[in-house]
């Protein structure tokens, strides 16, 4: 089966501090849509998550977000302190453009997801890959081989970022994942993970509420890197679950008494 291209267009929303977010929108006007938010020293613009984009295109439509401090987005990275603010913006833009909104956040853009979505319900399912969760609990063993050589793999001319204040409180998810529901969440997380122990998604998902789903991937690394050891897994995870719990059917037969 061949790969039907779905064109991007590029635009800027303004959050309510005055910060401009780049979202790039591949709309094929269908009812479903998934937001992307990259984690960390990651962009929309990288290669792992253009074809990210690319491949949930074929199901949904996307939008691909950069987080304050990244890519073509302005301010400085906060590392989840003010960036719920910037999904925020991003969601109140595209919950009137589709029936269905999902939200895939890797590493602290998982964290970011979960704190957002908890406070304001704004979207339809969450899926949070390899989320801390608490940001002070993360063990970055970031001199490791497999660490290097992960780093290594995940660099591109689109990585970076610009610091903002590291110093301001950010919240814990551990603290309020309790409060999706009844949204649905997935936490996905590899158990070779240098960066951050899936102990943490283990965590999360004891302290969630039903509708919830833990899959642990063996042998996979952190966030994006899981799209690039096991594409196909990984895509038949996201697609899946974004499948069954975007689509009306499915909400509606939840809701029912």
């Amino acid at each position: 089966m061949g790969v039907t291209r779905v064109a991007a267009d590029n635009r800027q929303l303004v959050t309510s501090d005055g910060e401009r977010i780049d979202i790039r929108v591949q709309d094929a006007h269908r009812a479903q849509a998934v937001v992307i938010c990259p984690g960390f020293f990651q962009s929309k613009e990288t290669r792992r998550f253009r074809d990210l984009a690319s491949a949930l295109a074929q199901r949904f439509d996307v939008v691909a977000m950069d987080f304050r401090g990244h890519g073509r987005s302005s301010g400085g990275y906060t590392f989840a302190a003010k960036e719920m603010l910037d999904l925020e913006t991003v969601l109140a833009w595209a919950r009137p453009q589709w029936a269905r909104v999902g939200v895939l956040g890797f590493s602290l853009g998982g964290t970011i997801a979960v704190n957002e979505v908890a406070a304001h319900h704004n979207a339809d399912s969450v899926i949070a890959v390899s989320a801390p969760m608490d940001f002070e609990e993360v063990e970055n063993r970031w001199w490791e081989p497999r660490a290097i050589r992960q780093a290594v793999s995940n660099w591109d001319r689109h990585s970076g970022f610009r610091p903002g204040n590291f110093l301001l409180r950010k919240p814990a998810p551990r603290d309020c994942v309790d409060q999706l529901a009844p949204v649905p969440v997935l936490f996905i997380h590899g158990t070779d993970d240098p960066i951050i122990h899936h102990r943490h998604s283990e965590e999360l998902y004891a302290h969630a509420q039903e509708p919830k789903r833990l899959a642990l991937v063996p042998g996979g690394g952190h966030a994006q890197e899981l799209f690039r050891q096991f594409p196909e897994r990984f895509l038949g995870l996201v697609s899946g679950w974004f499948a069954t719990t975007l689509s009306e059917i499915g909400q509606d037969a939840e809701s029912a008494p």
